[in-house]
């Protein structure tokens, strides 16, 4: 029997799930998994709020420390490329299921004026984030098409709940 495939969420755009497998049936949680989707002017400027916003959405879902801190670096680094490379618009789709946490950034929107580098750019700013993606997240998805370019990086997670007093 194949694995599962949740269906396409939302738009087109917000989150490719196409390929990732998710338990049988059977298993699935009887509640659906806590998703939260927003799109921005893909501006290098709102990248620290893009980072923001998902730092303190994920430590109302009660990550560990480590795997907050982890999940917002890969954030902050597909979201500064979306902001300097992608087009007019970024999105970023955060969704967790049991023991994973599924992250999608993408842009779209029309085409955005070429930003090239730039003379003063710091070689040591540029060029890393897909790398550092891939070192943290257990699987990383690029998809580019006439719409955009989308990423799914899966991290896995423990959900700490607070205790009670």
């Amino acid at each position: 029997m194949p694995p599962y495939t949740a269906p396409h969420p939302g738009p087109k755009y917000a989150a490719p799930w196409t390929g990732v497998g998710f338990p049988g049936p059977g298993t699935l949680a009887p509640h659906r998994s806590p998703t939260v989707r927003f799109t921005l002017p893909a501006q290098e400027a709102l990248v620290g709020c893009v980072r923001t916003t998902a730092s303190d959405l994920l430590t109302r879902w009660h990550l560990a420390d480590d795997e907050r801190d982890a999940a917002v670096l890969i954030v902050g680094e597909l979201a500064a490329n979306a902001a300097t490379h992608g087009r007019s618009e970024m999105s970023l789709c955060l969704t967790l299921d049991p023991g994973m946490l599924y992250i999608v950034v993408s842009d779209h929107g029309r085409p955005a004026a070429s930003r090239g580098s730039s003379a003063n750019d710091d070689p040591d700013e540029h060029g890393r984030g897909v790398g550092i993606v891939h070192a943290l997240a257990t699987r990383v998805d690029l998809l580019h098409d006439d719409h955009g370019t989308r990423v799914l990086a899966c991290l896995p997670v423990t959900i700490h709940r607070p205790r009670a007093y």
